[in-house]
């Protein structure tokens, strides 16, 4: 996540002062001023005490600057609800907690969504059948299993249809006892995987590659038992357990 400092502009002249905050609440700086407003502009106000701003923008300003000035002067309202309304604009302070409350929400959704799927996983193995070798009994002999297969195999046999940005991400080594680990050891195990995707494309796809969520490249051709990482929305991460097994 991204935070963003609120800056402030201070201008003193005579015993004028304004605090000049666009579109965010006021900052300890401002609290200083024992009477401060907010209000819209409803003039460009390229010059002067407050060149620089535009209608339109919200201002935290001294209280005595507001009713003396700016409003006699017409080049401001105060910031009710029935002025944003007569303006055509949206209280930032409003749309600000209102974007929070939905990514809260959606977060709660997201983990809701993971912790759902981790149980439904927590004693299942992914079955997957393959030849070996005769010279080696261990090796797959022809094919392997990648995050294709796994994809295909959790929507045959447990019904999983993953979404084309949830991710599988394959330990390309077999763990022993890994039916017998308990779940803070399994998710510590996968927590130590990277997401480093072998084979991308060169240039300017590089970016593109990048940009867009995908599967490992990950080709596993012993037998043995495995552990993959399905990373969902909002970056939840689920393990899977799968068994490569002999035909």
């Amino acid at each position: 996540m991204t935070s963003f400092a609120t800056t402030s502009r201070l201008v003193l002249t005579g015993r004028h002062a304004i605090a000049s905050i666009s579109h965010h609440p006021p900052t300890q700086q401002t609290h200083r001023f024992k009477h401060s407003v907010r209000v819209i502009l409803t003039r460009d106000l390229p010059e002067g005490q407050m060149r620089g701003v535009y209608a339109g923008e919200v201002h935290n300003v001294a209280a005595g600057y507001a009713r003396n000035y700016l409003i006699p002067k017409k080049m401001a309202v105060y910031a009710t609800p029935l002025n944003f309304e007569r303006c055509g604009l949206v209280d930032p302070l409003i749309a600000e907690r209102e974007g929070m409350k939905v990514a809260t929400e959606e977060g709660g959704e997201d983990l809701k969504a993971a912790d759902r799927l981790k149980k439904y996983l927590k004693n299942k193995f992914v079955r997957m059948i393959r030849n070996v070798d005769l010279n080696t009994p261990n090796l797959c002999h022809p094919g392997h299993v990648s995050a294709k297969h796994l994809r295909q195999k959790l929507s045959k046999q447990l019904k999983i249809d993953l979404e084309p940005h949830e991710t599988i991400h394959i330990r390309n080594e077999p763990v022993a006892g890994l039916d017998e680990m308990d779940e803070k050891e399994l998710m510590d195990l996968i927590m130590t995987m990277d997401n480093d995707v072998s084979g991308q494309k060169s240039g300017d796809e590089d970016a593109v590659a990048a940009a867009e969520p995908c599967d490992c490249d990950t080709k596993v051709k012993y037998l043995g038992d495995y552990v993959a990482k399905i990373t969902l929305a909002g970056g939840y991460v689920v393990p899977l357990k799968f068994r490569i097994e002999r035909r």
